[in-house]
């Protein structure tokens, strides 16, 4: 049986975190007919013995649903079967539209794991983080689950409510009470909000850098990021920084044109199966954005589009990559519709390419020491604490104030988080959340000054270093040109 990868990115709105390319799939040749019959045979056989002498009443629908749901399970995490009553959610999906709790999960050597809330639903309020545990839903144990049943658990109508107890990646158990909803998700954001509650964008007025932050894949990101860009440019933006930090990913259709507002040609993703037509994706001149000087900032919860939006950048050095290793989820998923049924296939299909010829999808026995994920030129290790405070305070930077904090002296705080208020004024500290090493999480709170600690202001070291390095170029060029 194939092994599930570690942590497979399932929406629990059934959003799509993965990719899904509505291609059809050619036929490939099938297996020997009499191997097929003999085995067709043999599970007949199982079937009729258990309608006969199991010890209670079965379903024959049930028992052929299990087996399907038992097949495509040992194929791998991504893979399933759609019931008609769950198709029209699936569908809604790709549209940035869902009914949910707004959180992402995947198995994590065998327990049900967060991979991330999605920004502004009621999970991501509650304060489910990234790398959480829940040990039970509803009142019952997580173990054994599948995913699929984890999100028909998670899943339901707007306004119910469902109850989970989560293991916090920092330490400690919670029991939560989250009430689902509606929920339509902005996928681009930028470094907080200001006091009329528009996104603030430049996160360095004097060397006019801007800041956008795309949080998944869905059908208006591309427009969304275009207005931002534009809005920056009209403010006199000379650089930017494109944060794909905890982006599960979404539609391919919209990575391919991401990718494509940057470059003027070339392929930006080739996709390659065993039963699949060879496909590709080049990049046109029309609509091609401006050259401008860009850092891409990733981490190893950005997976699929992310991936491949950050990879096409780097294979085409149009930008700069920092953060951390990447997922490494590069499987194509094709949505088959069943013949006489309103429902269909999910079905891995395909593996997605770079630009360079590199395969990013990783595999469960892959080692750190093999070809997966994008690798950022500049790697900036942050420890789950950080990763935690960083989450908060995007939180904090999203709270729409309604002029609350009028009268406010420039960074204060409401509470015990830090909301800032203005733009950086000095570009060497940038007011906005940010991080600092994995390695750190560890140190913190051992040595003598640690009370001191607590009391600085939470810096994003993976956005600051991306900041340094846009900054540094303007000095470069002016040293070149004098050479």
């Amino acid at each position: 049986m194939v092994r599930r990868n570690a942590l497979a990115i399932l929406l629990v709105l059934v959003m799509g975190g993965w990719l899904v390319w509505a291609f059809g799939a050619s036929n490939p040749k099938g297996p020997d007919n009499e191997e097929l019959f003999r085995e067709a045979d043999r599970f007949i056989e199982i079937l009729r013995l258990v309608q006969k002498q199991y010890v209670d009443d079965v379903e024959t629908k049930q028992l052929f649903r299990d087996a399907i749901d038992g097949m495509l399970g040992g194929l791998d995490p991504f893979s399933n079967y759609i019931p008609a009553d769950e198709l029209a959610e699936f569908n809604k999906a790709t549209r940035g539209k869902f009914g949910g709790i707004g959180i992402q999960i995947g198995m994590s050597k065998g327990v049900l794991t967060v991979i991330s809330p999605i920004e502004g639903t009621p999970a991501y309020r509650a304060g489910v983080m990234a790398g959480d545990m829940i040990a039970e839903i509803e009142g019952k144990s997580t173990d054994g689950i599948r995913l699929d049943e984890a999100v028909k658990q998670l899943t339901g109508d707007a306004g119910t409510k469902v109850t989970i107890t989560v293991r916090h990646v920092t330490g400690g158990t919670e029991t939560i009470t989250i009430t689902r909803a509606i929920i339509e998700v902005p996928t681009v954001k930028g470094l907080r909000r200001d006091e009329n509650n528009e996104w603030v964008y430049m996160i360095d007025e004097e060397k006019k850098i801007g800041y956008v932050r795309v949080a998944s894949f869905v059908e208006n990101s591309v427009p969304d990021l275009r207005d931002a860009i534009e809005t920056m440019r009209e403010r006199g933006m000379k650089a930017m920084i494109m944060d794909l930090r905890f982006d599960p990913g979404g539609i391919l259709k919209t990575a391919v044109e991401m990718t494509d507002l940057f470059l003027e040609d070339g392929v930006i993703v080739k996709t390659k199966g065993r039963a699949t037509p060879y496909w590709e994706a080049t990049a046109s001149e029309g609509g091609t954005l401006p050259f401008f000087p860009m850092v891409v900032l990733v981490n190893q919860y950005s997976a699929s589009a992310s991936e491949i939006v950050s990879g096409a950048l780097q294979d085409h050095h149009r930008a700069i990559i920092i953060g951390e290793r990447t997922f490494g989820k590069g499987s194509v998923q094709n949505v088959i519709p069943l013949k006489g049924e309103e429902s269909a296939l999910k079905l891995t299909t395909s593996k997605y390419y770079l630009p360079s010829g590199r395969c990013i999808h990783r595999e469960e026995d892959m080692t750190e020491d093999e070809e997966w994920g994008v690798v950022p030129e500049i790697v900036v290790r942050m420890s789950p604490q950080e990763y935690v405070d960083l989450i908060r305070a995007r939180q904090e930077g999203e709270v729409i104030h309604n002029g609350v904090e009028d009268g406010k002296e420039p960074g204060g705080t409401d509470g015990d988080s830090g909301t800032p208020d203005d733009t950086p004024k000095s570009p060497e500290t940038p007011k906005t959340p940010q991080p600092p090493a994995p390695e750190d999480l560890e140190q913190d709170g051992r040595e003598g000054d640690e009370e001191a600690k607590e009391d600085e202001p939470f810096v994003d070291r993976q956005l600051q270093r991306a900041l340094d390095v846009l900054r540094s170029i303007e000095v470069v060029e002016k040293y070149l040109k004098a050479a």
